[in-house]
């Protein structure tokens, strides 16, 4: 077995497991080793924190990890793990994996909600110059990249802005809720089962609430689909010219010469469309708040960035989506932010299908796999003596590392890889390329007092968010561009 610290009774390492769960996981490894052994209560689980080690599993052994652990969240909130992210390794993930890839996340899909995104980019825009009535007061850019991002991604799922209106029993909005789910750190009860019924921390209870909130309102999304869809065919409306992602499952789930065990359930639907806004946002906006706090505390990148976006668009026109491919300095400062701030900083875990030797280590079967992303994106030994510091420039001559879990590169893999990457990896990385060209291409950003003092802390949860929100004051630079 992989060495590690030794387990205490009943609850084994549990206690070991401070948050933020990376920074904890990321000291173990600096004493045991880039492989280590922990007993997560009953579960026995391995943590690897090293490019080399994860080559390992996710290409060697890719098929024997490419499993999830049953977890409270994939039961309660993702209708039993029947969505792609947390389903177990089988037939039914193929399937939900198909359908994101081939239906939902093709490039010529994405493509049809070009519109879309550039509405939405034109109208956040306007909004922080009016917000900061006319640079002279800071604006809240945790917020407005908040609401730019939940306004996409939610337009694409079901062709409306998004709203915080359907409350949970305890008043809290829909996108309150969807953070605490990406908030969930470690529940107790999946790791010492008879201890489960007594919900120590309460996750279970929340999870049980915030479903009924999520179910209330996916549901009353495919009713409104179905009812617009009979409308559209009796003549008394006119049918969508782009269709959202309910309308293709919609289509899917009415194909009749599908197998039974395959049809598109609404149970189905509603998953993968969950999964798709939960997973779609949270991870993407804290991406984009990073990104602008280390250009702020770095000016001269800022600057760099600024004259590269210049160069291409000139200051006359609105910035566009194809501009973007010319942008390379913008790719390595994107790059250079997933790198040091992946938005799952420990991935989903992984857990193995049967006992097999890695490294010369023994795991047995039902091993959970934890993969510490933010400490392979800082692991020195890749990266230089410099790993923690943010400079770009180290991407100008590393064109070649592939963010989306491509089979020759397991330098960063802030989007997981193998089998169980993240199918939404390059609509993500586009969006926040997209949103921060247009920020920058508009407006010089500053902070009140010094750059480099810029607060930085990490908020104490299982996603890599900031403590407190980021505001910065706009100048304009384009007026055109307004």
């Amino acid at each position: 077995m992989p060495p590690g610290p030794y387990p205490w009774p009943i609850i084994g390492n549990l206690l070991q497991l401070t948050l933020p769960a990376h920074h904890a996981l990321k000291g173990l490894a600096d004493k045991y080793g880039p492989i280590l052994f922990l007993r997560l209560g009953s579960v026995p689980s391995i943590v690897v924190s090293s490019s080399e080690m994860e080559k390992q599993f996710l290409n060697t052994h890719d098929s024997i990890f490419s499993s999830r652990p049953r977890t409270t969240v994939g039961k309660y909130i993702f209708y039993n793990s029947q969505d792609v992210a947390f389903a177990q390794y089988g037939d039914h993930w193929r399937q939900m994996r198909k359908i994101c890839v081939s239906e939902l996340l093709n490039a010529k899909r994405i493509e049809s909600f070009k519109h879309v995104r550039e509405e939405e980019m034109s109208l956040t825009i306007r909004s922080i110059w009016e917000e900061s009535e006319r640079g002279t007061i800071a604006v809240n850019l945790s917020k407005a990249s908040s609401t730019l991002v939940s306004n996409i991604v939610w337009r694409m799922l079901r062709r409306r802005k998004f709203s915080n209106d359907d409350l949970s029993a305890n008043g809290q909005g829909f996108k309150d809720l969807t953070a605490e789910v990406s908030n969930v750190a470690f529940n107790i009860g999946d790791f010492i089962p008879y201890l489960d019924w007594l919900d120590l921390q309460g996750i279970k209870r929340r999870m049980k609430e915030a479903s009924k909130t999520f179910d209330s309102l996916l549901e009353k999304i495919l009713d409104d689909h179905v009812h617009h869809r009979i409308a559209a065919t009796d003549g008394r409306e006119e049918a969508e010219p782009v269709k959202d992602f309910v309308d293709v499952l919609l289509d899917m789930a009415a194909e009749t010469d599908m197998a039974a065990e395959n049809k598109i359930t609404r149970e189905k639907m509603k998953a993968i469309v969950l999964v798709m806004y939960v997973g779609g946002v949270g991870t993407t906006v804290n991406t984009l708040e990073w990104a602008v706090s280390e250009l702020l505390r770095h000016p001269n990148v800022m600057k760099r960035l600024q004259e590269e976006i210049e160069w291409i668009v000139g200051k006359h026109r609105k910035l566009n989506e194809t501009d973007l491919a010319s942008m390379k300095y913008l790719h390595c400062v994107v790059k250079e932010t997933l790198r040091l701030y992946p938005g799952a900083p420990l991935g989903l875990p992984h857990e193995s299908v049967e006992a097999v030797t890695v490294g010369g280590y023994y795991i047995p079967k039902k091993t959970m796999l934890i993969f510490n992303l933010w400490a392979i994106g800082r692991d020195p030994n890749v990266w230089g003596t410099d790993s923690s510091e943010f400079k770009p420039e180290r991407f100008m001559q590393e064109e070649s590392v592939d963010l989306t879990g491509g089979p020759s590169d397991f330098r960063m893999l802030t989007f997981g890889g193998g089998r169980r990457g993240c199918p939404g990896s390059l609509t993500a990385i586009s969006m926040i390329e997209l949103a921060l060209a247009h920020l920058l291409h508009v407006f010089y950003w500053k902070v009140a007092g010094d750059p480099s003092e810029v607060d930085m802390k990490e908020a104490r949860s299982a996603a890599l968010a900031r403590q407190v929100p980021l505001f910065a004051f706009p100048t304009l630079r384009m007026p055109n561009c307004l």
